[in-house]
């Protein structure tokens, strides 16, 4: 099964909200918002992300798989830079920071290896 860009039109739809009633939760004033987030036309907010999770129970990063990808993809290339940056330097401070970051590129592999539902 193809996985979805963004799951908020699949929750929305499911519980038979319109864009607008949405919108109104969300405390927006434009059904628009709801139809941008819908289309990825614009990333959501983290207040909105937030928002859409209380109203559905739903984590954000399963309401926005794609763009939690990209985030972490952008995120753990960094990581691993400022891991290759630190190797070396031998202070506990130093050392606290290397196994910070491996265990995020650690999580983030171990999620790479989890098959798509």
């Amino acid at each position: 099964m193809k996985r979805l860009d963004c799951y908020l039109h699949t929750h929305r739809r499911q519980w038979g909200l319109t864009q607008e009633e949405l919108a109104f939760l969300l405390g927006s004033k434009s059904a628009s918002v709801i139809s941008r987030l819908e289309r990825r036309e614009h990333d959501p907010s983290l207040k909105a992300a937030f928002a859409c999770q209380v109203i559905f129970g739903v984590a954000p990063d399963e309401l926005f798989p794609k763009l939690y990808v990209e985030v972490e993809d952008a995120v753990m290339r960094r990581a691993h830079e400022l891991h290759e940056r630190l190797q070396g330097t031998p202070s506990k401070t130093t050392r606290a920071k290397l196994e910070l970051l491996e265990d995020a590129l650690r999580r983030a592999s171990e999620r790479a290896e989890e098959p798509d539902v």
